[in-house]
């Protein structure tokens, strides 16, 4: 269990992991495609005409601050800002040093005004604010140029991550990619955990195995964990079919074994005794013509139960045949005192085996005559509705009761909690009639009537061809 444990863990790591690297991948590939193509379309710095106003407000200062040697930059930037809602950048042009605020979102504008010496007045528009320049004075000693940009605005997701040191968005990059291809590495590789967990544990017999934690889905895993989920109820339903029949089959076979066990023994205890030992033995010969008969029906259902494919269909005319089974069957309804009526008339073919619905349709007629009292009438009526055709066996015997109805096709059912064949017959008699029926993409059910008596009713698909 230690080693399952562990292999089902590497396993289960080892495609996470492979799916967490292609995902992975292609997200960065993603990304980086992303990057290059908006690099081409980004907003480059533009000059335009200079913005009066603020040329205006530029002079005013120009005229205060030219030619004066105790100027402090500082606080002149501090009390314009506080004055005019605007800011104030100094460059030295010496030095090409540019004094400005400082939020990392200038740095942008001072790696401008450092790089182009803009020695007429124009406005710059930077996407994100507006720099208008002047013409260089002489302030302390040095020349300076002047400079008035609007607040920062537009601040987009975009512009806020533009403004981190490249080495913290790469960082957050890689930490977000990787999160969300985890998780949704993890999303694919949870189901097909399960899915391979459930597997081995159907392949080592536990039938009652579901795929319970992801059936709900409305995705294809979904779809895959209900298509398992249907395939193992299923599998469990043939298994425990088959082995029930197996266990039927042999306490079948266990009765008639002791009773020609017995009657053997008495033959022998009774040697010398003709007459005695002749019943004795005629008991043995009908005993071995019940296994016999028992044998051949589990045969029989067994062959019906894997043949689908290789009974042999021609076209039939079910009048004629079912006419046919009426007549082979009157005489053990005679035999009986019971008298088969057919009823109906239905025109046209049906693609069956003959042979193989002959059989179904006997087995169901000689079971309705074998429970009608004496005297009565086994009702066959056929009937003909759009594409199908419709036939039913009435008898007037006991009926089922009703909570059993649906246990009459199950091999070895019996409606007496005894498990005798004072009835004859061998219990699997319906159950050979229904597998028939199926192969022939047909439907058989049975109801109790009003009055009394059992009904089964057969519906065939009718053949289109007209003769």
């Amino acid at each position: 269990m230690l080693k399952q444990n562990k292999w089902q863990n590497k396993f289960a790591l080892g495609i996470s992991l492979k799916l967490f690297i292609a995902f992975w991948l292609v997200i960065l590939t993603s990304v980086l495609i992303s990057y290059l193509v908006t690099m081409q379309f980004r907003h480059s710095p533009s000059q335009e005409q200079a913005n009066p106003q603020q040329l205006k407000l530029l002079t005013l200062y120009q005229q205060r601050l030219a030619g004066k040697t105790q100027v402090k930059l500082k606080a002149l930037q501090h009390k314009f800002h506080r004055k005019h809602q605007q800011h104030l950048l100094i460059k030295k042009v010496a030095t090409n040093k540019v004094y400005a605020p400082r939020n990392r979102g200038w740095s942008k504008v001072k790696d401008y005004l450092k790089r182009h010496p803009l020695n007429n007045p124009v406005t710059i528009d930077f996407d994100f604010t507006k720099v208008t320049s002047s013409q260089p004075i002489v302030v302390n000693g040095e020349q300076l140029q002047l400079f008035i940009a609007n607040e920062l605005h537009r601040k987009r997701l975009v512009s806020l991550v533009y403004q981190l040191p490249i080495a913290l968005r790469l960082f957050f990059l890689l930490t977000i990619s990787f999160l969300c291809c985890w998780l949704l590495a993890k999303s694919f590789t949870k189901p097909l955990i399960a899915l391979q967990k459930a597997s081995r544990e159907l392949g080592e017999g536990k039938l009652a195995t579901r795929i319970t934690k992801f059936d709900q889905r409305s995705d294809e895993f979904g779809d895959l964990a209900r298509s398992f989920n249907q395939m193992a109820k299923q599998l469990e339903s043939n298994i425990s079919s088959h082995q029930r029949l197996l266990a039927d089959v042999s306490h079948e076979l266990r009765s008639p074994l002791t009773r020609l066990q017995l009657a053997v023994a008495l033959a022998e205890k009774n040697m010398g005794n003709n007459a005695e030992q002749q019943k004795h033995l005629n008991r043995c010969e009908k005993e071995v013509d019940r296994l016999d008969e028992m044998i051949a029906d589990v045969l029989t259902l067994s062959r019906l139960e894997h043949s689908h494919n290789t009974f042999t269909v021609e076209e039939i005319e079910l009048q004629g045949l079912v006419t046919h089974v009426v007549n082979d069957c009157q005489y053990f309804a005679t035999s009986k005192g019971v008298t088969i009526a057919l009823q109906g008339r239905v025109s046209g073919f049906i693609l069956a085996d003959s042979k193989l619905l002959v059989s179904a349709i006997s087995n169901i007629v000689n079971n309705a005559v074998k429970y009608s009292p004496a005297q009565q009438v086994v009702t066959i009526e056929l009937s003909q509705q759009d594409e199908q055709v419709m036939l039913s066996i009435a008898d007037h015997g006991p009926g089922v009761p009703n909570e059993m109805i649906t246990k009459l096709f199950t091999p070895f059912f019996r409606v007496a909690d005894g498990r005798e064949r004072s009835s004859g017959g061998t219990g699997l008699g319906l159950a050979i009639a229904q597998q028939a029926i199926q192969l022939h993409q047909g439907e058989i059910y049975a109801e109790n009537q009003p009055a009394n008596g059992l009904k089964l009713t057969i519906i065939l698909p009718s053949s289109k061809k007209e003769h």
